[in-house]
């Protein structure tokens, strides 16, 4: 089977963090034999980096050689769309599906647009895949029957627990400190990250010295060692699909304290050490001093390991193998 990824979430020179869970998705379709190529669009660069995606996709119209295009995120999904050859396939990551207005960065006219013409896509594609059921009830209501909800996998193998002073050791942390990682880029105001500094300074009046760091931006290899350093992961984002931090976390028994964003519900719930609560600073202290009292928790991988990068992949699949067969298959 021959795919063709199109998407602007792609490592780079530039942002070599940015979009590992599609390059990852790539090389574990690779693994099933399949033959995946991208079309990578920095789209950081300018609008005329779509422009000049949006000719190569059109010259498929008169020669494709690929089984199934799958377009990744809203934008580059309506770049992929200009191709009619073969079937289309998209999966929505999180914030091109956005319909929350607690989101700050949702207010605008244009964001609301282009949630808009991102959800009706999904009438022009073969199928689907979201993050989340709260994702997957965002899209028209006639294409939920194409939809699959299949959340970005884990690789299992890079995101293994670590001991936490090895891990401080390694980065030159103090051992006595209690840490804390936003797990976000802070100036995103839907990522919510005042709202973090607050839950922290509160724990600190009674935990004695917690300190907030933020993991953005890292070389993608040392995302591991990060999480295996701190005490606990806070997320408040406002919206999300199905955050990669938060199962990568919960991969090295870190605890997460989050809020009801996305899946956060869904992965979190009943893990030991985890908790998830709404966007009420008193609220998530709470549930950030629980997490700190509890220390490493391995029910949270136990619970995380069905996303594991080959079952992911399967399913992956699957969705191409029954768009090719001309059905749609019941939602993974």
């Amino acid at each position: 089977m021959k795919v063709l990824f199109v998407t602007n979430l792609w490592p780079d020179d530039v942002r070599p963090w940015y979009g590992t869970f599609v390059i990852t998705q790539a090389r574990s379709l690779e693994a099933l034999g399949v033959d995946v190529s991208v079309l990578s669009i920095p789209g950081y660069a300018g609008r005329g980096e779509y422009l000049r995606a949006a000719r190569r996709v059109l010259r498929l119209n008169t020669g494709c050689r690929f089984d199934v295009v799958h377009g990744h995120y809203g934008h580059a999904a309506l770049v992929a769309r200009l191709q009619v050859r073969a079937p289309l396939v998209i999966t929505y990551w999180g914030s091109d599906l956005r319909r929350d207005r607690r989101a700050p960065d949702h207010l605008s006219l244009k964001t609301q647009a282009e949630a808009e013409v991102f959800r009706q896509l999904a009438r022009v594609s073969a199928a689907t895949m979201t993050q989340s059921e709260q994702m997957h009830r965002a899209l028209p209501r006639s294409t939920r029957r194409r939809d699959h909800v299949v959340p970005a996998g884990i690789d299992l193998d890079r995101f293994t627990p670590l001991d936490r002073d090895e891990a401080r050791r390694r980065l030159g942390w103090s051992l006595d400190e209690k840490v804390v990682l936003f797990g976000a880029d802070p100036d995103r105001p839907r990522k919510n990250y005042p709202l973090a500094e607050e839950v922290v300074r509160r724990a600190a009046r009674s935990d004695g010295e917690v300190r907030l760091r933020v993991a953005w931006g890292l070389p993608p290899e040392d995302v591991p060692t990060w999480l295996s350093a701190a005490d606990a992961l806070l997320f408040p984002s406002h919206y999300e699909g199905s955050a990669n931090v938060i199962k990568e976390a919960m991969a090295v028994e870190l605890p997460v304290v989050a809020t009801p964003a996305g899946d956060a519900e869904e992965r979190l719930d009943g893990v030991p050490g985890c908790y998830v609560g709404p966007w009420d600073a008193e609220t998530l202290t709470q549930g950030l001093r629980r997490a700190l009292d509890h220390g490493r928790s391995p029910a949270a991988r136990e619970a995380v390991a069905p996303l594991g990068m080959t079952a992911v992949a399967e399913r992956v699949l699957g969705v191409y193998e029954s768009v090719l067969a001309g059905g749609s298959r019941a939602r993974a």
